[in-house]
């Protein structure tokens, strides 16, 4: 689980990063995310209900947080993140959901090349 301090949870700052962020989107996966102006990052996770149901969008946050987790290493903390599911990815399994966020973070540049 990510820690406290690196999670979103208040509606504005997620408003913040969609207003003031850069979006990539790559297969089922969009990331925005905007320079952190405190230091300790924050990610945060959006899934629409035309994903499906509410126990389909949970498991599809479950995955996409625990992708997060394994992909950590290689990101740079420097910014904050919003990672947003589209429609197909309720119907991709874990690895295809890792891949797909990796693909975003490496084509937005957004990851460490020493830790990679």
């Amino acid at each position: 689980m990510l820690s406290k301090e690196n999670r979103l949870k208040k509606n504005k700052h997620f408003n913040y990063i969609y207003k003031h962020g850069e979006g990539i989107r790559v297969g089922d996966v969009s990331i925005v995310y905007v320079k952190a102006k405190i230091k300790p990052f924050k990610v945060g996770f959006s899934v629409s209900s035309k994903v499906g149901k509410a126990v389909v969008r949970n498991l599809v946050k479950r995955r996409m947080r625990e992708a997060f987790k394994e992909l950590l290493p290689i990101i740079d903390r420097r910014y904050n993140y919003i990672f947003v599911a589209k429609e197909g990815l309720a119907f991709k399994d874990y690895n295809q959901i890792k891949q797909n966020m990796l693909a975003a973070i490496k084509k937005a540049g957004l990851y460490n090349e020493v830790n990679s």
